[in-house]
């Protein structure tokens, strides 16, 4: 464990390089993100933390161990100053580097979709052509010649479907992969330097000339951060995608990926999801569909709160949520019906 500490050491000094490089050149990127998220996910244990300093203090010399223990005192200085002193990352620039790399393949499906669409209607008057042979005189020169020329569009729009669908799966992957780092851990890191300063007090004397607000930083300050409750995550973003995806534009006035998920998720914010004209049913039975998705003991506290937020009244909610799917359905509904039936299977 005591070999942790030293490896932390370059660890803080590459976050604070990160940072420092944002504050310079405003440049950001996932494989930063990533780095940030990971640095938190793997130091955020205080009593593992201690732990290792135990072992580093009792398997070396003072000298040693206090020159190590300085060394990445210094560095969780530098990132708590950093921090306070300079604007850094805000969710929209979090999230904007994690849907570009969601987005890593989108062009290239563009480009890939119109080759492969191409090349399905040649094949399907190949095809036609073959299969309409038998039902007049032919000759078998004619026959080999409408399978020779089926069969070649067969393979070169295989070749072309193979290639589509491992650009898909590829999207797939990075979609997953952005939305496990979408989280701003910047804060996070921020208060957790401030328990490893006071850990390190303990086992090596602090110097009389460092800052007092590093060396002893504020009780209030600490506590203001404290409370904030962590914010309640009903639904995950990678769900809420393909709902942004499908109803934003259609059942919803534009709006982020971020903001939608954070509206659905009953995050305080700036944003605001309006339902566009004439689509208030069919965003009504959506809600009854996402609420199915939760436990009993979040579902009526959620829907209650999201009705509130779309200016939904409760008796129109229990009076028109199941249209969609009623016995005579408009042509409209029954289509949003089955685009929801493929989230939601």
């Amino acid at each position: 464990m005591a070999v942790e500490i030293q490896i932390m050491i370059p660890q803080y000094g590459e976050l604070n390089r990160i940072y420092s490089d944002f504050i310079v050149n405003h440049t950001f990127s996932f494989d930063k993100q990533k780095f940030i998220t990971n640095f938190y996910k793997q130091y955020n244990d205080t009593k593992a933390f201690e732990a290792a300093i135990l072992e580093l203090v009792l398997d070396k010399q003072k000298e040693q161990y206090t020159l190590i223990l300085n060394s990445l005192r210094t560095e969780i200085e530098k990132n708590i100053l950093i921090y306070e002193k300079h604007p850094l990352f805000d969710d929209e620039i979090i999230s904007r580097g994690c849907y570009n790399f969601a987005g890593r393949y989108d062009t290239d499906i563009k480009v890939q979709l119109e080759v492969t669409q191409k090349l399905s209607k040649p094949l399907n008057e190949a095809y036609n052509r073959y299969d309409s042979i038998g039902y007049r005189k032919h000759s078998a020169e004619e026959e080999m010649q409408a399978e020779k020329e089926y069969e070649r569009c067969k393979s070169e729009y295989e070749k072309e479907k193979e290639e589509l669908n491992r650009l898909y799966e590829l999207q797939k992957q990075a979609r997953k992969e952005a939305f496990q780092y979408i989280k701003n851990c910047c804060g996070d890191i921020y208060k957790l330097s401030f328990h490893f300063m006071e850990i390190l007090a303990k086992y090596i004397p602090v110097a009389k000339d460092k800052p007092e607000e590093l060396t002893k930083p504020s009780e209030p300050d600490i506590q203001e951060e404290a409370p904030k409750e962590e914010q309640h995550e009903y639904f995950d973003m990678e769900f809420l995608s393909l709902i942004h995806t499908t109803c934003v534009g259609e059942q919803f006035e534009n709006i982020s990926e971020y903001d939608f998920y954070a509206c659905m998720n009953l995050h305080p914010g700036k944003c605001k999801l309006k339902i566009k004209p004439r689509e208030k049913i069919r965003v009504c039975y959506l809600i009854f569909l996402m609420g199915e998705q939760l436990p009993k003991l979040d579902r009526e506290n959620w829907k209650k709160n999201v009705l509130k937020m779309l200016d939904i009244e409760e008796n129109y909610y229990k009076s028109k949520y199941k249209e969609p799917v009623s016995d005579f359905p408009s042509d409209s509904n029954q289509k949003f019906a089955k685009e929801m039936d493929a989230i939601f299977r």
